[in-house]
């Protein structure tokens, strides 16, 4: 009978499928699965989501493992495909401490943080609370949990009851209640419709730049690519302004108003080359130099820097041989005494010619697999920059934004480099053949450190296709 022991080992407490649709397009598919062995339970999630950006579809795969015991130990595995190396994040919780791991192909690093104070809920906590009190006539739930995408940090969500119905499933009707789901730290909203057993039927993300769905459905359905190519969300995001900048390469400066379609309030950042100039009604009204923030000028209050821009991390590998070898490169002819302007632009130049496959099939490599592979686009020449700074001792974060593009006329999202630098931050874009031009306009500045996912960046999901721009003046 030890096969029928091996068999109930882990007892499987639910398996769904779900198709996944962006802007009404078929997009790829997540799974859930939930099993009980023993005293030990855990919930494994997947996402493969597949876009276009021009005529390059790439794929984006995530899975996130909970595990939870009835002794009250949990940890979190999640391992993320962005490049050709998956980067492997654990979480691993012990009273007051967390230690946070990661890996990608043979370098592993780890570190020990603090536990958040705030009481939260693993996944699966979370859905017996919601289900008993959503079943007592609940029509608001709040509670805190974790989501790897937004940091070792307890994030608050709301549950909030808007009605009732029915949804069909593969030829069968499931009764569902529907709810709106607020998350903290994302700037946009989701609409959930579970069974009658918490089970998540259909969600939608309503997002500016189109609504994402997960439609529960069966395995085959879910992975179904029969529909066609891809959303494409590279060129259809690019922003039309007011206005004609020219050349971005020749203006010395340049004044940009900014605004939201849908008027939500609008704020961005004013440090490196960047300058809130006013605000107003019309919206923001912002100033871009060439000079990028270089030294000398005066420094204008900017936050000291975080430790963290110094630091290594899963994406800026700082320490990784290869990229302390291309940093020894970029330097290799500079006086000893070479200023840290100096030595930044030669990173930057470096880096420029290092990256000779410049494309869009990669999602967001690693700086030390750039380092290697020598491919990428925006956000590879912007993490490898990051990290070659980090490894000559200087602060450095990635920047992101929106760049101009001549032959569009128009603005496309883009990723580049901040370096701290005489006691102001100094951008630097290494996509460039010069060091930076006023055709780029900041949204969010991180450092990728580990433990925090992508916190700041997620700013910039509530402006995706929606953020209108005038260019109100352009100096010689």
């Amino acid at each position: 009978m030890m096969w029928l022991a091996m068999v109930l080992a882990a007892v499987p407490l639910s398996d769904q499928w779900y198709r996944l649709r962006l802007a009404g397009t078929h997009a790829g598919w997540a799974h859930i699965v939930e099993t009980m062995d023993g005293e030990i339970r855990r919930m494994t999630s997947t996402e493969s989501l597949t876009i276009g950006r021009a005529d390059v579809a790439v794929t984006v795969t995530a899975r996130t493992t909970w595990t939870d015991t009835t002794a009250g130990a949990i940890s979190m595995d999640w391992v993320q495909e962005l490049g050709n190396e998956p980067v492997r994040t654990t979480w691993t919780f012990s009273g007051d401490e967390v230690v946070v791991s990661v890996e990608q192909g043979d370098r592993a690093s780890s570190q020990t943080l603090p536990a958040p104070n705030t009481p939260w809920l693993t996944p699966m906590q979370a859905r017996d609370l919601l289900a008993i009190r959503a079943e007592a006539g609940a029509t608001t739930l709040t509670y805190h949990t974790m989501l790897p995408d937004l940091g070792l940090a307890a994030v608050r969500q709301v549950l909030t009851r808007i009605g009732a119905g029915s949804v069909d499933v593969d030829g069968r009707s499931l009764d569902v209640t529907k709810w709106r789901v607020q998350t903290e730290g994302l700037p946009v909203t989701m609409e959930s419709w579970y069974s009658t057993d918490w089970i998540p039927v259909r969600t939608v993300m309503n997002a500016p730049f189109g609504q994402l769905e997960s439609m529960l459905s069966t395995r085959s359905e879910a992975m179904s690519t029969s529909e066609g190519p891809p959303p494409e969300l590279f060129a259809s995001l690019f922003v039309k302004p007011l206005g004609d900048l020219g050349s971005q390469r020749e203006p010395s400066r340049a004044f940009y108003r900014l605004r939201t379609r849908d008027g939500e309030p609008l704020v961005l950042p004013s440090c490196g080359a960047q300058t809130l100039a006013g605000v107003s009604d019309a919206g923001l009204l912002l100033m871009v130099e060439r000079s990028g923030g270089l030294p000398p000028r005066v420094a204008r209050g900017d936050v000291p820097v975080d430790p963290a821009c110094l630091t290594r991390s899963a994406m800026i590998d700082a320490e990784d041989e290869a990229v302390v070898a291309l940093a020894e490169a970029a330097v290799d002819r500079l006086p000893e005494d070479a200023s840290d302007a100096t030595r930044a632009e030669a990173a930057r130049a470096h880096v420029h010619r290092w990256i000779t496959r410049k494309g869009l099939t990669t999602a967001f490599a690693s700086a030390s697999e750039t380092a290697r592979d020598r491919q990428g686009d925006c956000s590879e020449h912007g993490v490898l920059l990051a990290a070659v700074l980090r490894s000559l001792g200087i602060p450095a974060r990635v920047a992101t934004g929106l760049v101009w593009i001549d032959g569009a006329k128009a603005f496309g999202w883009h990723m580049w480099t901040q370096a701290f630098i005489d006691g102001v931050w100094v951008d630097l874009d290494a996509t460039l053949p010069v060091p930076f031009t006023v055709g780029h306009v900041l949204v969010a500045t991180s450092p990728l450190q580990d433990g925090d996912g992508q916190r700041q960046l997620m700013a910039l999901l509530g402006l995706l296709g929606n953020i209108e721009i005038e260019i109100v003046r352009v100096d010689p």
